[in-house]
């Protein structure tokens, strides 16, 4: 499914970079709660987007970095690694 991006004319793009941090995300077992994962992912790559990254795998990295860094402040929600 795709994500409902607000910003159109990039939504391929950020479409494609949401996809590549999801699944790194989902197979290193770091997307255990899937939708709110998805949407912090999102909700960074479109930070960076309007910050004028362009490239998909900086926004991916992006996303990924917001996700695996520990909770700061409670800002962040806490995510937990599933074991395989």
């Amino acid at each position: 499914m795709r994500y409902p991006w607000p910003v159109t004319d990039a939504s391929g793009e950020l479409q494609m970079a949401l996809k590549i941090a999801m699944d790194y995300l989902e197979y290193t077992g770091q997307a255990m709660r899937v939708r709110e994962v998805e949407v912090l992912c999102a909700a960074v790559i479109l930070a960076g987007w309007r910050k004028g990254i362009r490239h998909r795998i900086k926004l991916a990295d992006c996303a990924i970095n917001a996700v695996e860094r520990p909770a700061e402040d409670g800002i962040l929600p806490s995510f937990e690694r599933r074991e395989r």
